[in-house]
């Protein structure tokens, strides 16, 4: 992935009449040559509002798009060169699988002969090639969204936006198809946006991910950076589970928890409160915490802020498979806890285990 800023987003805003809060308010963002960008939240935070106005269906109010460093924001749709994936797929039911890919092509005036070249590379990329002459009624929900890839990218778009494509399809199909458009995108190296409303897709999928909420950007970061250094309560509840615990700042890198008691915080963290007295959410995802018999953790007994060990007991368990998740009464809380499920013997409610984590993985959040 390139450094250059393909795609900027400059003070992008849009009202509608009769409304008081803006669908989108003034968001900042670009997008890097190659990279694919996930647009991330929940439904009606301007996400999709964001991706049409880059695309040329939405007009903005104000603000600026520019692709390539030239400005598109007042270029009419058809003229911007970009290709465009929807959560429906808009394929033609009446036309092949060629003549669907080939459809963008023969609008563009291009001949017959690159039109065939250019589909077959595309659908060999998009591992379409023998189903070339289907009707698009034969075709699985998986391989339609393939077609739909497919043709945007035949006319070599500016940039490929993709609106929440794979929502229409079963969870086992989503998570094999991720994979598939993740590599078809880096493959052909064109940059990408994603609109999703899906945590998974967003992480698995995309370089950076921008969480949106309330028509305005509260985050962006690669996946892991979301994930692990959340900057709100928001993000940090949105993006995973979080357990999360009212904290006042006693001194720097170290907070008072009710029950809980002196905890170390890590020191590179996202909030700054004004006073070292002020109170501030501090946050631990469920995996980032240790559970263990409490016989088998004796040695552990002598906590410290840096890392903190508490006895508790189960008061649930839910096992997926490969993981393990379980609410523990601990001080008054109950903390959410998530292991790799192991052949041994799981802890059942009423079992007494014992807790612990490390002060790095305890982050205050701003609001």
């Amino acid at each position: 992935m390139a450094d250059t800023n393909f795609l900027q987003i400059r003070k992008l805003r849009k009202e509608y009449a009769g409304t008081v809060v803006p669908a989108v308010a003034d968001i900042d963002l670009t997008v890097g040559e190659g990279e694919l960008l996930a647009l991330l939240g929940p439904s009606g935070c301007g996400k999709t509002t964001t991706l049409r106005m880059i695309a040329g269906l939405i007009d903005p109010t104000s603000g600026t798009i520019e692709v390539g460093g030239k400005d598109v924001t007042r270029v009419p749709v058809h003229k911007r060169g970009m290709g465009m994936v929807f959560q429906s797929f808009a394929l033609f039911p009446h036309l092949d699988v060629s003549a669907n890919v080939a459809f963008g092509l023969e609008m563009r005036g291009i001949k017959a002969n690159e039109r065939k070249a250019r589909v077959t590379a595309v659908l060999e990329r998009v591992e379409l090639a023998h189903l070339a002459d289907r009707r698009i009624g034969q075709l699985s929900g998986g391989q339609q969204q393939r077609v739909a890839l497919a043709r945007a990218l035949v006319v070599d778009p500016s940039l490929l936006l993709l609106d929440e494509p794979l929502s229409a399809l079963d969870a086992k199909l989503r998570e094999s198809l991720r994979v598939q458009i993740r590599e078809i995108q880096q493959a052909s190296g064109t940059t990408s946006v994603f609109v999703t409303h899906d945590q998974d897709e967003a992480l698995s999928m995309a370089d950076r991910v921008a969480v949106m909420n309330n028509g305005v950007v509260a985050q962006v970061g690669t996946p892991t950076e979301i994930y692990e250094r959340p900057n709100s309560v928001f993000v940090a509840t949105f993006i995973g589970r979080a357990n999360l615990f009212d904290a006042r700042v006693t001194n720097p890198g170290v907070v008072e928890v009710a029950g809980l008691g002196t905890l170390g915080v890590a020191t590179s963290t996202s909030a700054s409160p004004a006073a070292p007295s002020g109170t501030v959410t501090a946050m631990i995802r469920p995996q980032a915490i240790s559970l263990a018999e409490v016989d088998a953790a004796a040695a552990e007994s002598l906590a410290t802020p840096a890392r903190p060990v508490y006895d508790g007991v189960v008061r649930s368990t839910s096992y997926t498979g490969d993981q393990v998740a379980y609410r523990v009464d601990v001080a008054g809380s109950t903390l959410e806890v998530e292991t790799t499920a192991t052949l041994g013997r799981l802890h059942g409610q009423g079992d007494r285990v014992r807790v612990s984590w490390n002060r790095d993985d305890l982050r205050l959040l701003g609001d």
